[in-house]
């Protein structure tokens, strides 16, 4: 079933090493590896940890079995390391195989890594959480030829994955692939002593599964022949027999030959049926099999929340296994449960919560369906159309709504901000709009330009807007002078507009977030001096990427704001700043994501921190929720 190498890497440090390889069962074996600066500590260890093992962790139960045994194991470690004085170093990891499935659990530096068939090497053990005890229990399937390495210590701290693939031999030789990471260790400098080992799985079809296909085939045959037309076919063939021997030669003949010819119409259509009826019920096995695997995958996914390359492995398998099932057209009921459960559980890992439209969390309903933009002005919000103005939108309250009748017939509006009580927006045809608060609009005239810059997006703070020009990725400032706006000021320099490549969108708490092409961010400052700090993203899930191309995409905050907003692929995104002090900001941490399943965001506003206005083409909802210990829970 399995090929295994153990070396132990000595570098003559203080800390011990041992390893144990035991067989529990017939197809059930155990792999210990331990280390310890104490040499008293890990006898003991070691012979505990084989107690509560040997005879005590079955095939039938394994899961269970090895779940009390690490329990116990857990109690004796913390019993013996507060009675003794001195400060106990423990790497461990056990490692059982059930036939190919796998189940393991670790404390401290002690590691697991998974080569895949495609040389793709996947780390199954966390890769930050340094625990002093065994707590999760992490298990899997090996497949054929795939390979598994364990080790007391983390050996991607001190190799690279190419330096590991590097020494893998076409036949993925055990002992030849552990030497080569032996001596590429030994060329290091490591602060302990390791044990690895390296185990291969194989699987082999056994003889005992050629006679069940015998016993299979057999079977279906004596069922033919058991049919009442087989025996009344049968009975009349004997008849035939006893005419055609009263017969002559030359018609025995004829007969023998016409008999020859059916037999052989028979026996081909008899084989025919039992190679169809034999090739259906194998795909109906191996369908059921299947899906009883992508149901336990799902499982492990569900169990390995915490680590996100094995959850990412055990969720891609049972995709793959339901395809498989999926283009058989068999078991369409549990397939379309399964994909529900994956939906679920994507969602789960990738923090995303679900918002419903209700009649408690309606604002105003009616068709928005050329809605662009929710801004407010003077404390009530508008809803920018694009060639009209809709607010305010006050509950129980009809708003009013203003047309610009002077926009030319292609041209419409694109992006809105608000200065105090008066609204911005630009056009299509790179002009810009002012909406009064007398509810009147007119054109604006930029000083000392013929043209305003040909910009998607305006934002705005103070009595100053800001365009990007989408085309120069650059950003442009004009300051209101009495009721004209200054000539543009570019911000970035030549060097950052080629490195930046392409704004998606900006978002101001009194200095620029730039969201790029690449969803990276950015962020600049003018003064005192200037400068372009990269943004660090922490804790981005698998789905931070572009979907869908035509969903809008847009960056949110504002001064008084604590997180930064995005719409991304029809979800509100938020994170969480790494300080208060917008001077300083460096990072952005990802907290959660909303998704709004029931229409295409056209655009929203944020109220306050935990309150958002969501406009879509049928209304508008509110959407409340907070924030606690970086969870966020829709209200």
């Amino acid at each position: 079933m399995f090929e295994i190498s153990s070396k132990k890497i000595n570098f003559m440090k203080d800390n011990e090493v041992i390893k144990k390889n035991i067989n529990l069962e017939q197809n059930l074996d155990c792999f210990i590896l331990i280390s310890s600066n104490n040499s008293h500590f890990w006898d003991l260890i070691i012979n505990n940890i084989l107690d509560f093992i040997i005879n005590k962790i079955s095939e039938d139960n394994t899961y269970n079995d090895f779940s009390i045994a690490l329990e116990n194991i857990n109690a004796l470690i913390k019993t013996w390391k507060q009675d003794s004085k001195k400060d106990i170093q423990l790497d461990i990891v056990i490692w059982l195989l059930n036939k190919n499935n796998f189940i393991f659990s670790s404390i401290w530096n002690a590691s697991c890594y998974l080569l895949k068939k495609d040389n793709e090497i996947t780390e199954l053990t966390e890769t930050d959480d340094h625990k002093k005890e065994f707590s999760f229990i992490s298990n899997g399937e090996l497949h054929d030829d795939e390979v598994v390495i364990i080790s007391t210590e983390k050996l991607l701290n001190y190799l690279s994955k190419s330096d590991i693939l590097d020494g893998v031999n076409k036949e993925k030789d055990v002992k030849v692939f552990n030497k080569n990471i032996k001596n590429i260790l030994l060329s290091e400098i490591l602060e302990k002593n390791i044990w690895v080992t390296v185990i291969k799985y194989s699987h082999f079809l056994t003889s005992a599964e050629e006679n069940n296909k015998l016993l299979l085939v057999k079977e279906y045959f004596f069922k033919l022949l058991d049919k009442k037309s087989s025996k009344k076919i049968m009975a009349s063939v004997l008849i035939l027999k006893d005419k055609l021997n009263k017969q002559s030669k030359n018609v025995k003949n004829i007969a023998f030959l016409v008999w020859i010819t059916l037999s052989l119409v028979v026996l081909y259509s008899m084989l025919s049926t039992i190679i169809w009826i034999s090739t259906d019920n194998k795909e109906k096995e191996v369908s059921k099999e299947n899906l009883v695997k992508a149901k336990t995958y799902l499982r492990l996914a569900s169990e390995n929340v915490a680590n996100i390359d094995a959850f990412e492995l055990h969720l891609q398998n049972a995709e793959s296994l339901v395809n498989e099932i999926k283009d058989e057209e068999l078991f369409t009921n549990d397939i379309e449960k399964i994909n529900d459960d994956i939906n679920i559980l994507r969602k789960q890992f990738n923090k995303i919560e679900s918002f419903e439209s209700k009649a408690t969390n309606i604002i105003y309903k009616e068709d928005l369906s050329d809605s662009i933009k929710l801004v407010k002005n003077n404390k009530k919000a508008y809803i920018i159309n694009k060639k009209s103005i809709t607010g305010p939108i006050i509950p129980n309250t009809k708003p009013k709504t203003y047309t610009f009748n002077d926009l030319e017939q292609d041209e419409h509006f694109v992006d809105a901000t608000s200065i105090w009580e008066t609204t911005y927006l630009t056009t299509n045809f790179s002009k810009v709009v002012k909406f009064s608060k007398s509810k009147h609009f007119s054109f604006m005239d930029v000083s000392d330009q013929k043209l305003w810059e040909k910009s998607k997006e305006i934002n705005s703070y103070w009595q100053n807007i800001y365009l990007i020009w989408a085309d120069k990725n650059q950003i442009y400032k004009h300051s209101l002078n009495w009721k004209v706006f200054s000539k543009a000021t570019s911000y970035l320099n030549d060097d950052d507009v080629t490195q930046i490549w392409d704004i998606l969108s900006i978002a101001i708490d009194w200095w620029f977030y730039i969201l790029k092409k690449d969803l990276s961010i950015v962020k600049f400052y003018s003064n005192p001096k200037y400068r372009l700090e990269s943004i660090v993203l922490n804790k981005l899930p698998k789905n931070y990427d572009i979907e869908n191309s035509e969903s809008k995409i847009d960056l949110k905050t504002r001064a008084e704001l604590n997180y930064v907003y995005m719409l991304l692929n029809n979800r509100v995104w938020v994170f969480k700043p790494n300080t208060n002090n917008y001077k300083n900001t460096s990072s952005l941490t990802y907290i959660w994501q909303i998704e709004w399943e029931n229409e295409l965001i056209n655009d929203f506003y944020i109220n306050h921190d935990w309150e958002i206005m969501i406009l879509h083409k049928n209304g508008i909802n509110k959407l409340t929720f907070e924030i606690s210990d970086d969870r966020l829970i829709i209200r």
